[in-house]
């Protein structure tokens, strides 16, 4: 049975820039300070793939490698290849450009646009050229920290999503053997939208009501605790989650499940001055 197998991968590395916008006067001395870009390189494992929370009854493990640049102003840039544990499947290779800004002390919000690609021909009509873009809003109000995102997929049909996570971030005081900061941060998922991706996916659509692609109805939800381990610059985080799909139309062999993986990924800081 053919499946859908599109993995989207957008890593987001949040660094906190002050606001530099003031007025000088012309006759006052021209001073540097210091800040950083960063270099991100990450590597993940996941024993499972998922697609808006479907696995569609099958089990195909991934790896993925990533490359993002994260300028202090906020604009960053990733590209990412991926590859499905399983033979026949071709590599996919994407490419993200953001731009993430905190609008103050408590909220911020994420812009970007991802296109994912794959090398060669395969048998999966309909993720030879797909684009993703989207929008998101986050708030710190104590308790949780809690964003809303709104998501648009280009294919050959236009699919809208919304969803809602809210997550609390825990940090030990005294670090591992004096050198190792642990942290985990539980998060819940909420997510609703339209299902035209069915349509690419090469299922046998004669039996049901597609009509019903365009409807806006809650697709999953999912919690998921990752756990880290910082060291210097090196991050290794092991994440379980549990999936639950909503709304599968009758040929959807999806499941509730677990999915684990981990991810390795090192920051190289890179000094600039800047004028202010």
């Amino acid at each position: 049975m053919k499946t859908h197998l599109l993995v989207f991968l957008l890593v987001v590395f949040s660094y906190s820039v002050p606001s530099l916008a003031q007025e000088r006067d012309s006759s006052e001395q021209e001073t540097k300070k210091e800040v950083y870009d960063f270099i991100l390189l990450s590597s993940r494992y996941q024993n499972a793939f998922n697609f808006l929370g479907r696995d569609f009854g099958v089990d195909i493990g991934l790896i993925s490698t990533d490359l993002m640049y994260y300028f202090n102003s906020g604009i960053y840039f990733n590209v990412s290849a991926i590859k499905f544990l399983q033979e026949g499947l071709p590599w996919q290779y994407g490419g993200t450009l953001g731009y993430n800004k905190e609008l103050g002390t408590k909220t911020d919000i994420n812009l970007s646009y991802s296109q994912f690609l794959i090398d060669g021909q395969s048998e999966i009509t309909g993720i030879q050229d797909l684009g993703f873009a989207q929008a998101t809003f986050g708030w710190e109000w104590g308790l949780l920290y809690s964003n809303i995102q709104f998501q648009t997929l280009f294919n050959e049909r236009t699919d809208f999503f919304i969803n809602s996570s809210h997550s609390r971030y825990f940090e030990f005081d005294q670090k591992l053997f004096k050198k190792i900061t642990l942290s985990f941060e539980p998060k819940f998922t909420l997510m609703a939208g339209t299902s035209e991706f069915y349509r690419m996916g090469g299922f046998d659509l004669t039996n049901d009501n597609i009509s019903d692609f365009q409807k806006f109805q809650l697709l999953n939800w999912e919690a998921m605790i990752p756990i880290t381990f910082g060291i210097g610059y090196w991050d290794l985080e092991f994440q379980a989650k549990y999936i639950n799909p909503l709304n599968l139309p009758s040929f959807d062999e999806s499941n509730n499940r677990f999915i684990f993986g981990f991810q390795l990924s090192y920051a190289i800081p890179i000094k600039k001055t800047k004028s202010k």
